[in-house]
């Protein structure tokens, strides 16, 4: 029978017969010692039933050495948690450190104390028995653990909310089967992929998800626990809607173990939620905001533009006898015509716009922003051009017009129900006075938007007429004063106004519509003139012709130029484009691929204004530019301004690290060009060459030219006039 309190077994290892006996004597009264002279005996002994406590061991003996038996000890399943003393003569600190790399748990070295061996043996006995206490207890708590994520396990099963616990990594330790039933995923899917819970979340709705889960970390707020509600896009590319719950998860000891979440699926109540809310705030017939809905857009509207100091305005379109139409042909047409006109305003309208039907015949528009008289009278008079359009409805040709009133904020009005109003009289004025076209509020207002609607229908005449023209200004090389090329730009000459400023009419052009035809025109004049030059004998190096954003943007450009340059016969390195730096920015993924298809074409590009439009270095790397055009505010404030010559010097050194050709624009005294010299810039643009001049003023102006230096007083041409 055994002792209810055995002695510790040690197992004593060493081929030397006189050290076993000495040890032995030393320590069978306070331990059962068993003793082996080689290394295979002793693994044996040692991983064999009754096993040693703690084993005393020789390092240098015949065949296997300890290192070895330590090493395979503790290979051993059973033998790991044994600790191995190694008694020897070795006192090296490397063979030391060999010890503890393969096990060991300390050394003792020969001629040893027995009373040494006794208080270490001691020790290690001690530190094992507190080890694998230790290891019960973890033992026990994980069994409890295990028990408590069982029966966790056995009630989430079968909810049907979706649970769900992570790690404190985020990785998935548990994903509930109902997953799939709401989301198409399975649980595998889940543990496979700790991000596929944030890819599912709807994008409008990620960065409120990110914030609820940040919120959730122990470190922020153990105790947030409210539901968000949110949608998934499911594996199928459903929509669903979903109540998420997500609490932080701590042991006893309040270490963090995860999180534990269920997600419910709130579809069906949100549907009926939606449906409640659109015959609230919905008109049935277009979907669009009613009058309720409206009013609390316009308040929050004026909010947010009274915080970011903005201006809105707001635009009342009443369709002109809308009534005859229901009188006479009945309330199906009168609503066809409706259908017909929320989809023509929808389609005209920015994205963001809101629009609503206040009335029978009335839709109100909000636009929020930018939103000065250049928009907004050229915006209301296409309004009223496309509801004018006929409509056809079951074999009838409807044709209807309308009016509309116009109020700004703040300069109509500084609250909703004021500006409101204004509208509403602005559209009173405008019906009054015969309908069929659009009124401001202010009575100045009212009059510039006449004079620029009048420009407007004016510059499409001259459009139609090509009455408009190219002047072309040289671009001169600064090394040997060499010509470069021209610039072409649009001039107009109004037949009772006079010539009109460019810093008028592009702007006018751009706002409605017309920028692109007088794009086109602009490239087809340029090439022509460049053909009419190279018939003649004379042919500058190129010509650069500026693209406006909705001629780079709205598609087969490159195809459009390719075309032109082969119907005209000339070589694609005599054109250069030019784009601002502004226009790049505004979508730097399809610029970066447009230029490329204009480089790979044989078009030279150039960015123009560079520096007022904050592209970074690593984006302009991306570009396939051959040219930087420094702009012109930079270079006229260069001997007044320090932060301009700082401005004008990163740029010419950006350039040239880019391996590009940089162009001051705007260079109009000598003193511009000895600076710009001495930076290093390329090319000079500006009335100090001469101004941009008409084609046959250009034409002799190549015919007299002849290179020479700039900036040394010596600036005279054959004649002055091409600067004056």
């Amino acid at each position: 029978m055994d002792s209810p309190n055995p002695r510790p077994r040690l197992l004593l290892v060493d081929d030397m017969p006189d050290n076993l006996h000495v040890l032995m004597n030393g320590l069978r009264q306070e331990y059962a010692v068993t003793a082996a002279t080689h290394g295979d005996e002793a693994l044996k002994l040692a991983l064999n039933d009754p096993q040693p406590d703690l084993i005393l061991l020789d390092i240098k003996m015949p065949g296997m050495d300890g290192y070895e038996v330590c090493r395979r000890l503790k290979a051993a399943p059973r033998g790991a948690h044994i600790p191995v003393i190694f008694v020897t003569v070795i006192d090296e600190v490397r063979d030391k450190l060999k010890g503890f790399e393969v096990g060991a748990a300390d050394y003792i070295t020969k001629p040893f104390d027995i009373d040494e061996v006794r208080a270490r043996v001691r020790t290690h006995l001690e530190l094992a028995q507190l080890r694998g206490t230790l290891e019960t207890l973890v033992e026990q708590r994980t069994a409890l653990l295990e028990r408590s994520e069982e029966q966790y396990r056995v009630l989430a099963d079968y909810s049907p909310n979706w649970e769900y616990w992570s790690a404190p990594d985020g990785r998935f330790i548990y994903v509930s089967p109902a997953c799939e039933a709401i989301c198409g995923y399975a649980p595998s899917d889940f543990f496979a992929d700790a991000h596929l819970m944030e890819r599912l979340i709807h994008p409008e709705d990620r960065a409120t998800w990110q914030q609820h889960e940040h919120a959730a970390r122990p470190a922020q707020n153990a105790c947030r626990t409210e539901a968000l509600e949110l949608r998934l896009r499911t594996r199928a590319g459903q929509e669903r809607w979903i109540e998420h719950v997500c609490r932080p998860v701590f042991d006893h000891a309040g270490r963090f173990l995860g999180h534990r979440g269920s997600n419910r699926d709130i579809t069906e109540r949100r549907l009926i939620e939606q449906e409640r809310d659109f015959f609230l705030y919905r008109d049935p017939l277009t979907g669009y905001p009613n009058r309720t809905l409206f009013a609390k857009s316009l308040a929050h509207a004026m909010q947010q533009a009274e915080t970011t100091q903005g201006g809105l305005a707001l635009i009342v379109v009443n369709l002109d006898h809308f009534k005859t139409i229901n009188e006479s042909l009945g309330h199906h047409f009168g609503d066809q015509v409706l259908i017909s006109v929320a989809k023509r305003l929808r389609r005209l309208l920015p994205d963001h716009t809101t629009i609503a039907r206040i009335g029978s015949d009335e839709f109100d528009i909000l636009l929020a922003g930018d939103t000065g008289l250049p928009a907004v009278d050229l915006l209301a008079q296409r309004i009223i051009e496309a509801i004018r359009q006929p409509i056809a409805i079951d074999g009838h040709r409807i044709v209807i017009g309308a009016s509309i009133g116009i109020a700004l904020y703040p300069n109509d009005a500084g609250d909703a129900e004021t500006l409101q109003s204004s509208a509403d009289a602005a559209l009173h004025q405008a019906k009054a006075q015969g309908r069929g076209s659009p009124r401001f509020a202010s009575p100045e207002m009212m009059q510039q938007a006449r004079l620029r609607l009048t420009l407007e229908s004016d510059l499409r005449s001259a459009l139609e007429q090509e009455a408009l023209e190219l002047h072309y200004q040289p671009q001169i090389a600064l090394s040997d004063g060499r010509l470069l090329g021209f610039e072409a730009l649009a001039r107009w000459t109004h037949p009772s106004r006079g010539p009109i400023s460019p810093a008028s009419f592009i702007p006018l052009a751009e706002q409605s519509g017309l920028i692109v035809p007088l794009g086109d025109w602009a490239l087809r004049s340029a090439c022509q003139q460049l053909r009419d030059w190279r018939i003649a004998g004379l042919e500058p190096r190129r010509v650069a012709v500026n693209v406006s954003t909705l001629q780079l943007y709205r598609g087969q450009l490159v195809e459009r130029i390719q075309s032109l340059l082969a119907e005209i016969g000339l070589a694609p390195s005599l054109l250069s484009i030019e784009i601002t730096e502004s226009m790049m920015m505004s979508d730097p993924g399809q610029a970066t691929r447009l230029l490329t298809q204009l480089r790979a074409a044989g078009i030279s590009v150039s960015v123009d204004d560079f520096g007022t439009g904050y592209s970074s270095l690593a984006y302009l790397q991306q570009l396939d530019v051959c040219t930087l055009k420094i702009d012109l505010s930079f270079i006229r404030n260069m001997a007044s301004s320090a932060s301009s010559a700082s401005i004008v010097k990163a740029i010419i050194a950006l350039g040239h690290s880019l391996g590009l050709e940089v162009i001051a624009e705007g260079v109009e005294d000598p003193a511009q060009v000895r600076t710009l010299r001495g930076l290093g810039c390329d090319a000079i643009q500006g009335y100090l060459v001469s101004k941009p001049l008409p084609a046959h003023a250009a034409t002799e102006f190549l015919r007299q030219y002849q290179p020479r230096q700039f900036g040394d007083g010596n600036n005279a041409l054959a004649s002055d006039r091409f600067r004056q």
